[in-house]
């Protein structure tokens, strides 16, 4: 062991060549030498542990590491210039130049040029951080720290610096690893937290999981919750699969809040791109329902032609299939037996009155009296008189054309059970087959408006009760459940034109929501129409309250729409309370106090590394928000181990 004068000596003298002495006497140096020399055997009985640096302390070390890197790129360049120089022209001189002697002698010259001009950190807290920069620069060159020269410059401040500071540290960290080995802790762990930190920095690492107050650290893998994995099986169970964030999936107001306030931020872009791919799905899977339908037609006209046509054609074959029944009844004599219609006629003389509101009435007293089926009295009401089936089917076939709503409908429809009633059982078994042909026939037809007004004209002239572009809205949008069943029932049993014009309306139902969801919304990058939550809710719910959407799509594609529309809101929606500040503003303060150099106004660092503190601060914040963005982009954590 070297004695106390020697010592003090050593430490004057690398004192003065760092430029930043530490004693102004060599008394002080010898003190301190005798002092510790007395107490060297003491150190290895009385060891105090390793401490974490303070918050402070490492503020304070982040701007020694940023004054390092920077004389380090800056003066200890010019440095390093210089003492090559100087080596070079003493080996010349020598004339050993050119032997591997010689450029030692330059290498050690230029050295100690570049450590003369360059910063050395005093605190524990700045020796750390550097050496962990050099650590990390020494393996990879990133283009980062754009405050400085090039990372070339910053590599060499680094590694010029770390001998210096392991040999300036090892005095007094001697006795910190002298603890860690007696209680078994790596010494190596302060070091290895500036390392992480600076990885983390430059986006080589994700950062850790954060400490809670117990201790325990928040996994970021943890276990995903029941509601989080059925959404997302939800999302992936769609026809076109959509990629849920980790907001969108758990639902949590913080993770939601960090996501819809980054995809606005310039690290947001893959963010931005997971919303309009999650549009872009929400779109194919419209398409996708409407190819499952087996729609051919793209437009609510021609939708509307090919139901009127189907249920036209329908009516044509089933008035064929009644005139021919009663035409084999008639020719074996079975339409001669005679019938008198009393019901008929007293339920004509009993509700007469309410002819100016139900004109049936009135068309049904006047066929009565021109076929013989009865005849007035001096009062005006009616008496009734025998009449062959034949004349009384002509009479029945005046109550089939009664209008469909209010008194002329209920009035037709009764008429018609009276009829039937009165006339049950009477003639031969072709008259009675064909009987039931007309009823079905009426059934099918002419007794229900949802069907009898899409294949009427308008009164006296030749135009559709209904529109064919008016079809789709008539008979789905505004129509009864019960309404779009028995039209279903109707166009389903009418050969393959029936069932491919219901499944024209099952196609023209899915393009209806589609419509309505983006009706009025903006377009993304690709001018794709943008998706409304709130409006495909409302279309969807407006179906599905009376179970209008089962009935027309089937209870697998209603499911699936219902799924979709689950699913938009996932990736669109916020719980309430959720803070999100929409306008930005709390931010761009933040960053115009920061450009204003609020940071060295804090810590009362000089402006250069004031600047160079804020920039790896912010590299380091911006590393952290990208790491936490590619996680936000997986909808559920990995499975742990």
């Amino acid at each position: 062991m070297a004695s106390a004068d020697e010592y003090a000596a050593w430490i004057v003298q690398n004192s003065a060549k760092r430029g930043t002495p530490e004693f102004d006497t060599v008394a002080q140096a010898y003190q301190l030498a005798k002092s510790e020399e007395t107490t060297a055997v003491t150190q290895q009985q009385i060891v105090r542990p390793p401490q974490e640096p303070s918050i402070g302390q490492q503020i304070v070390g982040a701007g020694e590491t940023a004054l390092t890197l920077g004389t380090g790129a800056i003066g200890g360049t010019l440095g390093t210039i210089a003492g090559t120089g100087v080596g070079l022209a003493q080996q010349i001189l020598s004339g050993q130049f050119g032997t591997p002697e010689a450029a030692n002698a330059v290498e050690q010259a230029a050295a100690r040029g570049a450590q003369a001009l360059t910063y050395q950190p005093r605190t524990q807290a700045g020796q750390e951080q550097v050496q962990a920069v050099g650590q990390v620069l020494s393996n990879v060159l990133p283009p980062v720290l754009p405050v400085l020269a090039g990372p070339g410059m910053a590599l060499q401040a680094a590694r010029t610096a770390t001998p210096i500071l392991e040999a300036t540290a090892q005095r007094g960290t001697a006795a910190a690893q002298q603890a860690a080995r007696a209680t078994g802790q790596a010494i190596a762990r302060p070091v290895q937290a500036a390392t992480t930190a600076v990885r983390e920095t430059l986006g080589m690492e994700t950062p850790a999981a954060p400490v809670t107050a117990t201790g325990a650290r928040t996994a970021a893998g943890a276990a995903a919750t029941p509601e989080a994995l059925q959404r997302t099986t939800t999302a992936e169970g769609l026809p076109v699969p959509v990629s849920l964030t980790r907001g969108a999936a758990t639902r949590d107001a913080q993770q939601l809040a960090f996501e819809k306030e980054q995809i606005k931020s310039d690290l947001g872009g893959p963010l931005r791109q997971r919303a309009e791919e999650n549009n872009l799905q929400a779109l194919q899977n419209f398409d996708a329902l409407v190819d499952m339908t087996d729609a051919q037609l793209a437009d609510l006209s021609a939708t509307g032609g090919a139901v009127v046509k189907s249920l036209t054609e329908g009516l044509t074959a089933a008035k064929n299939r009644t005139r021919a029944a009663y035409k084999a009844a008639e020719n074996k004599g079975e339409l001669e037996e005679n019938v008198t219609l009393s019901s008929v006629v007293n339920y004509i003389n009993e509700n007469i009155p309410e002819g100016d509101l139900a004109p049936v009435l009135r068309a049904a007293r006047a066929k009565a009296v021109a076929i013989g089926a009865a005849i007035p009295d001096e009062s005006g009401n009616l008496i009734v008189q025998p009449i062959t089936l034949k004349q009384a089917e002509s009479l029945r076939q005046t109550f089939q054309r009664a209008g469909f709503e209010g008194a002329d409908q209920f009035h037709g429809g009764s008429l018609r059970r009276v009829f039937d009633a009165e006339t049950e059982g009477l003639g031969g078994d072709l008259y009675k087959k064909a009987r039931q042909t007309r009823i079905e026939q009426a059934r099918k037809f002419e007794n229900r408006a949802i069907v009898a007004r899409l294949i009427k004209n308008r009164k006296g002239m030749a135009d559709p009760m209904v529109a064919a572009d008016q079809v789709f809205r008539k008979s789905i949008l505004n129509a009864s459940p019960e309404e779009i069943t028995f039209l279903k029932r109707v166009l389903m049993t009418s050969g393959n034109d029936g069932q491919q014009a219901f499944k024209e309306l099952q196609g023209a139902t899915v393009r209806h929501l589609r419509d309505e969801a983006t009706k009025g919304m903006g377009m993304d990058s690709q001018d794709r129409p943008m998706v409304s939550p709130a409006k495909l809710h409302q279309s969807v719910q407006a179906l599905d309250a009376n179970g209008r959407l089962d009935v027309i799509l089937g209870r697998q594609n209603a499911q699936i729409v219902r799924d979709l529309d689950d699913v938009v809101r996932y990736v669109t929606t916020v719980p309430p309370g959720t803070l999100i500040n929409s306008s930005g503003t709390a931010g761009t303060l933040m960053a115009a106090i920061a450009e204003a150099g609020a940071t060295g106004a804090l810590t009362g660092l000089p402006l250069p590394v004031a600047s160079g503190l804020r920039q790896i601060v912010k590299m380091r914040r911006e590393g952290r928000t990208r790491a936490k963005i590619n996680e936000a982009l997986n909808a559920l954590p990995p499975v742990q181990p």
